[in-house]
């Protein structure tokens, strides 16, 4: 798991565009949608896949569609004490490369990739 840092989360009232940017940041297939960069609780996630299937194979521009639009629940992640085939089988079953992690209070603590965990 890589730790997440405030500037690798977006909220939902951001653009696609920053999303992306947060993204190429991080170097991460995934941005945690936050209601509060401080507290961290996660509403949502973004992937690259929703960007390339919302966004760019719309021809929509990322600048004009908020994070909110194409995010998916919160329920796309995963939580700190999954076993890795849990966690494997959730990338599985959201098409994702990475998800977000949550701690049990409900906060993004980082996120995972298929890297991560080979």
């Amino acid at each position: 798991m890589k730790p997440i840092e405030k500037s690798s989360c977006c909220t939902p009232q951001e653009t696609v565009e920053n999303a992306a940017k947060a993204m190429k940041q991080s170097g991460c297939g995934c941005t945690p949608v936050v209601e509060d960069k401080e507290k961290l609780g996660l509403v949502g996630v973004v992937t690259e896949r929703d960007i390339c299937h919302s966004v760019a194979a719309e021809n929509r521009l990322p600048s004009d569609v908020s994070v909110e639009e194409i995010m998916r629940s919160a329920s796309s992640c995963c939580s700190e004490d999954e076993s890795l085939e849990e966690v494997k089988q959730k990338l599985d079953e959201h098409q994702a490369t990475s998800l977000p992690v949550v701690d049990k209070a409900g906060s993004c603590c980082g996120t995972i990739s298929l890297q991560d965990i080979g």
